[in-house]
């Protein structure tokens, strides 16, 4: 199922007109899609606090055939940039990867974990007899009110 975002859709001359233009990666009837370098101009210059309308004149498109609601979305896409790059700075679309350890550390970090392994197991143990008495002084207390006379 696709997901309609804009009601105007772009006229063959609009589309003519955005696909001559550098930034333009691609243009569909609903959708426009700019290049990674325009996107990386646009966002140094929002940060510089330059209107984005601004920008995209300078860049050779104009904001009037684009619309609000893809001014509005492109905005949106720069501000999740934003927080990425406050979240994540040196960070790429790679996998984070723990730092390699030394068998030192390794192998005093599994002693930590089978310690705590342990104690939690004799506290499940302590905790399963405490049941089982329970059960035992319930069928106690159970049998003495059912005996036969």
């Amino acid at each position: 199922m696709s997901k309609k975002t804009h009601i105007n859709p772009f006229s063959k001359q609009d589309i003519e007109i955005l696909e001559a233009n550098p930034y333009v990666a691609s243009v569909s009837e609903m959708t426009v899609r700019f290049t990674e370098e325009f996107k990386d101009i646009a966002y140094a210059g929002k940060k510089a606090g330059t209107p984005l309308s601004e920008i995209f004149r300078v860049h050779g498109i104009d904001p009037a055939i684009l619309g609000s609601s893809r001014l509005e979305g492109f905005s949106y896409t720069l501000n999740k940039r934003s927080r990425k790059d406050r979240t994540s700075p040196q960070r790429s679309n790679t996998r984070y990867q723990r730092p390699s350890k030394t068998g030192e550390e390794s192998l005093m970090e599994r002693i930590e974990q089978l310690e705590h392994e342990l104690a939690y197991t004799r506290q499940e143990v302590e905790f399963l007899k405490k049941i089982q008495n329970a059960g035992m002084e319930e069928q106690k207390v159970w049998e003495s009110k059912h005996r036969r006379k």
